[in-house]
């Protein structure tokens, strides 16, 4: 097996590590260029832990090595923790290991071209970072490194960071350089206090715009109950007058029938009154 297996990225190429931290985890993306003597390396391994050593790497050969990779990567960094939080790995977890293999390793084994290979290890911290915070990373030595910080947080010092730059954009902190011979990396970080109360703020605006929406939800329910009991005073208002409405005429027309009949029984005296005479 080639070498690099021996522990996470370590090889006779060099890799790049893009590491960006949370306040609760952490995810660490390598990737890597396998070319020349290491490239006829990297396919005979496929080719015999994942082929049928024919010294040709077909597709499926590529996903079945992704597989092996994936799992040699998590027995690697299970036995070996490649990331400390204030001194111990105890508080740290692997959640989740990803590995890639690129297209460029088809074909016969002893073909030498380039090669790209990714990886991305993602990481929980069992305490949230907060003040006062040191991490450390191990890498391979002399390879380089992006570590891109949470909002807010400010670097205090770091130790094993070679060639460090430090760049600062809307609040956010991102470390370049590569890692030492020593191959550990360690930062200490510490949130910036303008920064918490900025945002201890917010969220207290964010609380109360939510309980201010809270309350004009109630208001305008209330209206609404009120507008709907009104209307229902109305209808039945309207109701009462359309039946006292219809009471009124039904009477009306019992005395406007009495008053004929009345008038024809009156109107029959009257003849027979005459014809008597």
């Amino acid at each position: 097996m080639p070498a690099f297996l021996a522990e996470p990225c370590n090889a006779a190429f060099v890799p790049s590590n893009n590491i960006t931290v949370e306040r609760n985890g952490m995810t660490w993306g390598y990737q890597e260029q396998i070319t020349g003597n290491e490239s006829v390396v990297f396919r005979s391994f496929i080719d015999l832990e994942a082929g049928d050593s024919d010294k040709f790497v077909n597709a499926w050969e590529i996903l079945k090595a992704e597989n092996i990779l994936r799992n040699k990567m998590e027995e690697s960094v299970k036995a070996k923790p490649d990331v400390k939080l204030n001194g111990t790995s105890e508080f740290v977890n692997v959640t989740d290991i990803d590995y890639l293999v690129s297209e460029d390793a088809l074909g016969k084994t002893e073909k030498e071209s380039l090669i790209t290979s990714s990886a991305t290890v993602s990481y929980t911290f069992e305490k949230q970072i907060d003040q006062d915070t040191n991490i450390w990373f191990m890498g391979t030595p002399n390879s380089n490194v992006t570590i891109n910080l949470p909002a807010g947080f400010d670097v205090e010092r770091t130790e094993g960071l070679n060639n460090e730059s430090k760049e600062s954009e809307n609040n956010y902190t991102v470390l370049k350089g590569s890692f030492s011979p020593e191959k550990n990396i360690t930062i200490w970080i510490s949130e910036n206090e303008t920064y918490k109360a900025a945002m201890q703020e917010r969220e207290k605006s964010i609380a109360q715009n939510a309980e201010n929406k809270i309350e004009e939800n109630k208001t305008e329910e209330n209206k609404a109950e009120e507008n709907k009991t009104e209307e229902n005073k109305t209808s039945e208002i309207i109701n009462k007058n359309e039946i006292v409405e219809k009471t009124g005429k039904a009477v009306e027309a019992r005395k406007v029938s009495e008053y004929i009949k009345n008038f024809y029984t009156w109107f029959c005296q009257i003849v027979q009154k005459i014809n008597l005479v």
